[in-house]
């Protein structure tokens, strides 16, 4: 069975959330092989670190 991560992220300044699900190839060829992630919100552009866990699915 093939890992997938979920990506839960909420921003401190303007409240926008989201969650994005993936496969671990995928979080590779986007991310790389880091622990820990920065995003940018989609909505007043802060740049915040996003939770990255497992899925339970």
């Amino acid at each position: 069975m093939k890992k997938k991560y979920r990506i839960k992220t909420s921003c401190p300044q303007c409240g926008c959330s989201g969650v994005s699900h993936l496969s671990e190839e995928e979080m590779k060829k986007r991310y790389g092989d880091v622990p820990n992630i920065e995003l940018e919100c989609h909505e007043c552009m802060m740049v915040m670190d996003a939770d990255v866990k497992e899925s339970e699915n």
